[in-house]
């Protein structure tokens, strides 16, 4: 939580009140009244200054930080996974935005008046920002001349923001990278626990040999403490990888997993699943099996639902992106079936329950006593010896008594074969399922399961009385982004409120919020330039940048306001408030981009989850600075039902410094 905050943000408050204050000492320096015999300020008028710029400031860097922590109430009510990475995080930023608005209000005023003095600001602004000014003021002016010409470039911003997000893949969260893998196999059920052995002595073997892997570590069957449900015939293999420094050039995890999967795939009988320690537990937990997508099948008739899932697999096998598509513990082992003659039963006048209770004791034994091991109680148990019991004679010729005293064979009361079996049978919500299980490499699992539900429901119907169900990470993105479908809305209502407090104007509320989509098209962009598909991490960062939007305009529209209120004409108060802001609107801006840089480069461990939040606030604030400080002042001209002006109305632009 603590490093996804950018510390950039943090400040903004200071560095608006910090340039307020530059920029009232620049303006009291020109004024020649205010000028004493030495050329210098009385310190009262100075700390007069001070006050004045710090006091105008306040009312909207009051609000704009308000409204950046309501921006952040659709994360609050995130649930389950994505609820617990990123609540964290929104509790944090807002803890220290109050942190850092009290410390702005209080410390930086009087920091103002100890260091700044009036020869600070008597400088005058950097070449390049004087001539940025210039550039600006001219561009705006055109603009409010020409309206249609800011109505193109905001169409122009929409097309390219739709079609961008048209582009876009979707994801729940990014694959965070552990740095090791973890390999399921599944070995055939009727192995024995030294074969499983060496089996998987086989698999460490063909893994060792590869350079980026550090150590490999293999499991058989279940833990002592008996928290999973694995049998003899399932086994995992831990990768332990080395750093990415010490690949080799060009190898990535994708490509190194490719790698292992074709040379694991030569030993034969072995199914594999690909994952990570954390994923792994995840998806089972999520799903019910391993695997980032599962279609499940629900019904009675286990037979019609492992034959209609193995329908299903071809036509998955043809949707790109799907790999290490398989049934789910679809194993079976041999079994003792022992089918009751009722009639032969009937004849010699035994009873069914009778036969059953001795199937039962010479097969899976009866408690017959109890003994004493110290103080804890331990149960007889009386049953055929091993041998016996897995013996088809041995179990023929057990004698059953009649009602007239003569003991029969059960061979001759039943039917006792050897045939194969479900090793398990998989159950959800007390009804049955068989499952088909597939990761995802090389697309977005958004497209992926939207293809392969598809072809499933195009292609393959279920048998009567059974149905589909489609489970997997997917599942927590169609509940989050369903989540935030409802409380982003109200989300806007509660910022729109705070706006119209802060600027006392149901149109200037209006005029920000209305620009805000076209404001936030630069995260849709970058997106899709950086290859990043949208995830609940990058809807977050949509979130975060609606805060920092109504900030920048905040600051526009409180500025032009003074403007008119000061009684300057409302044409002429749309560009010199405009331009007076545009220092403290591009130190913002430019603080919250350097603040995210370098979450948004990292490609250390753990920074997939954060690279999608930082990458939609830096590429929206582009586009958000645009159309904050040119098509804002027209947009509020337009609404304040100002008619295009006259060049002889319009105040001269800034001229570049010689």
């Amino acid at each position: 939580s603590l490093g996804a905050i950018d510390f950039g943000i943090l400040v903004d408050a200071a560095v608006v009140l910090v340039e307020s204050v530059l920029h009232g000492l620049a303006q009291h320096s020109a004024a020649p009244a205010t000028h004493t015999a030495a050329g210098k300020h009385h310190h009262g008028e100075r700390l007069a200054v001070i006050t004045r710029a710090a006091v105008s400031v306040g009312r909207p860097a009051l609000f704009a930080m308000a409204i950046i922590t309501a921006a952040l109430m659709p994360i609050f009510t995130l649930e389950r996974i994505e609820g617990r990475i990123f609540r964290p995080l929104a509790m944090t930023y807002a803890f220290a935005l109050v942190g850092a608005l009290v410390l702005a209000f209080t410390l930086v005023p009087a920091l103002c008046a100890i260091l700044i003095r009036t020869r600070d600001a008597a400088h005058g602004e950097a070449r390049w920002l004087h001539a940025l000014r210039g550039w600006h003021s001219r561009g705006l002016m055109r603009l409010l001349r020409s309206r249609w010409l800011a109505g193109v470039g905001l169409a122009g911003l929409l097309l390219l923001g739709g079609a961008a997000g048209a582009r876009l893949g979707s994801e729940f969260l990014p694959e965070l990278d552990e740095g090791d893998l973890l390999i399921f196999a599944e070995m055939p059920p009727s192995i024995s626990l030294e074969r499983g052995a060496d089996t998987l002595r086989e698999m460490r073997q063909r893994i060792t040999p590869f350079p980026e892997v550090l150590a490999a570590m293999t499991e058989q069957g279940r833990p002592e403490a008996g928290t999973d449900n694995e049998s003899l015939n399932l086994g995992k293999l831990l990768v332990r990888l080395r750093p990415r420094s010490e690949w080799r050039s060009g190898w990535d995890r994708d490509r190194l997993v490719q790698a292992m999967r074709e040379r694991l795939n030569e030993i034969p009988g072995v199914r594999y699943n690909f994952s990570q320690p954390i994923r792994d537990a995840v998806e089972e937990s999520v799903s019910g099996a391993r695997g980032k997508v599962v279609l499940k099948i629900i019904g009675e008739d286990l037979d019609q639902m492992r034959a209609t899932l193995k329908q299903a697999m071809p036509l998955l096998k043809s949707v790109p992106g799907v790999v290490d598509l398989d049934l789910y513990r679809d194993a079976t082992v041999p079994q003792i079936h022992i089918s009751l003659d009722r009639a032969a039963l009937a004849r010699a006048g035994i009873r069914v329950a009778d036969a059953l209770d001795l199937v039962e004791t010479a097969t899976g034994g009866q408690v017959v006593t109890s003994l004493w091991e110290g103080e804890r109680p331990v149960d007889v148990r009386v049953r055929l010896p091993a041998p016996e019991r897995t013996n088809l004679a041995a179990l023929g010729a057990i004698l059953v008594p009649a009602a007239d005293g003569a003991r029969i064979p059960l061979r001759d009361l039943a039917a006792i074969r050897l045939l194969s079996g479900r090793a398990s049978i998989l159950r959800e919500e007390n009804r049955r399922f068989f499952a088909l299980k597939f990761n995802v490499e090389g697309r977005d699992m958004g497209s992926v399961v939207a293809d392969a539900q598809a072809v499933i429901a195009q292609k393959l119907k279920p048998p009567p009385g059974h149905f589909f169900l489609w489970t997997g990470e997917f599942e927590n993105q169609q509940r989050a982004m369903a989540r935030l479908s409802v409380v982003v809305p109200i989300s806007f209502l509660i910022v729109f409120a705070l706006l119209y407090l802060a600027l006392r104007s149901v149109r200037g509320a209006l005029s920000i919020l209305l620009l805000t989509p076209f404001a936030m098209t630069g995260g849709a962009l970058a997106l899709l330039v950086t290859g990043i598909n949208l995830s609940v991490s990058a809807a977050v960062g949509f979130i975060t940048l609606l805060g920092q939007v109504c900030l920048a305009s905040l600051l526009v529209l409180s500025a032009i306001d003074d403007q008119i209120a000061a009684g300057v004409p409302a044409w002429r108060a749309l560009i010199e408030g405009t331009c007076e802001r545009l220092r403290p609107v591009l130190l913002t801006a430019l603080l919250a981009m350097l603040g995210l840089l370098p979450m948004a480069l990292s490609r250390e461990i753990g920074s997939e989850t954060q690279r999608p939040f930082a990458v939609v606030i830096i590429g929206g604030l582009f586009t958000a600075l645009a159309v904050t400080l040119l098509a804002l002042p027209v947009v509020y001209g337009r609404i304040l039902g100002l008619r295009p002006p006259k060049p002889a109305h319009l105040p001269r632009p800034v001229e570049p410094q010689e």
